[in-house]
């Protein structure tokens, strides 16, 4: 039987660092689904749901530990300000890809994608291969009682495929500050957007593959595919931007990737996060899941996929080492050879 009723799924020392005057008590938010802006929400009240991860303690005690050790390192990089990221293949920098990657895989917006996903499969399946059963078939609903357990435990097996990706922090030095949300980590693929090529862009094993994590109005981790991208021009550990417009848009991909909140410290205004609605809410109805029967002789298989939102993302700190028109027109090669064995 569980001691904690509560799960957050977005850790309380995380949101702390967008907390009202940095206290940790109150942040403001903004609702997507009730179009309300909060002054003064209480932080312990948010992202979280009852019994998220089982009727017991053990997966949020798990996670619990993790934590403790992540937010000792995010005390270093925000509060000390040693921005030196944990060397690649370091066990602090196994731990931050696996603490990343369990964020992106735990929030209920993400098991809601999954249940999507193999609803869309399956009943693509049912029309092409039993038509008459699809008739009443097509209305029906496959459910999974803990949907964001069936995601967490599926990250777990596959947290290698974040391997081959470098980690450098991006500070902001622009007037307008970070913003964060209830499904805070982007998965992006500007390669693949200038190859005009959206399907499957953002797969941990793709080519091209980008990862950003704002971890402080002021801070942001950003994994990449180093073999694609040139960062910051050969920064060794960070580098900076003080574009609003940067800024602007790595805020309107929080909004677009949320599931309903948005969260900010109170240097955030009302008016800007209208604009930042105004802007960007438009490409949250673009992202999709794709799933077709591929004929292959006299055999046939289910090909799925997805095409996330692309919004054109521009950012001098990130250079394209490759040409993206060599990407054009085919499928998103992988990052590593050794993924082939997967």
């Amino acid at each position: 039987m569980a001691n904690k009723k509560r799960h957050h799924y977005i850790p309380r020392f995380y949101l702390r660092r967008f907390s009202v005057n940095y206290e940790g008590k109150f942040l403001r938010l903004y609702n997507l689904d009730n179009k309300k802006f909060i002054q003064n929400a209480p932080l312990k009240s948010q992202a979280y749901e009852n019994f998220l991860y089982g009727d017991d303690d053990e997966i949020e005690n798990a996670l619990a530990e993790m934590e403790n050790t992540i937010a000792k390192m995010f005390y270093y990089w925000t509060e000390e300000k040693l921005l030196y990221p944990p060397p690649v293949q370091t066990n602090g920098f196994k731990l931050l890809k696996r603490f990343i990657l369990y964020q992106a895989y735990r929030t209920p917006k993400s098991g809601n994608e999954i249940m999507r996903g193999l609803n869309q499969g399956l009943k693509t399946v049912v029309k092409e291969f039993e038509p008459d059963l699809w008739k009443s078939f097509k209305d029906g609903i496959l459910f999974h009682e803990n949907p964001v357990l069936l995601g967490l435990f599926h990250s777990i097996k596959y947290e290698h495929l974040l391997d081959f990706l470098d980690c450098k922090f991006l500070v902001n030095l622009s007037l307008l500050p970070f913003i964060t949300s209830d499904a805070p980590v982007i998965l992006y693929n500007q390669l693949m957007e200038q190859a005009d090529n959206y399907m499957g862009t953002t797969g941990l094993v793709a080519k091209g593959l980008q990862i950003f994590y704002p971890i402080h109005p002021r801070l942001m981790i950003c994994l990449y595919d180093s073999n694609v991208y040139d960062f910051g021009d050969g920064c060794i550990n960070c580098c900076s931007t003080e574009s609003i417009d940067e800024v602007h848009q790595l805020n309107g991909l929080q909004l677009i990737n949320s599931n309903s909140q948005l969260f900010f410290d109170n240097s955030i205004s009302e008016e800007y996060i209208t604009e930042l609605v105004n802007h960007f809410e438009e490409y949250r109805k673009t992202t999709k899941n794709i799933n077709q029967i591929i004929n292959q002789g006299s055999r046939k298989f289910l090909f799925t996929s997805s095409e996330d939102a692309h919004i054109d993302l521009s950012l001098d700190f990130f250079k394209l080492k490759v040409n993206p028109n060599e990407f054009k027109n085919e499928i998103v090669p992988i990052r590593h050879p050794s993924f082939d064995k997967n």
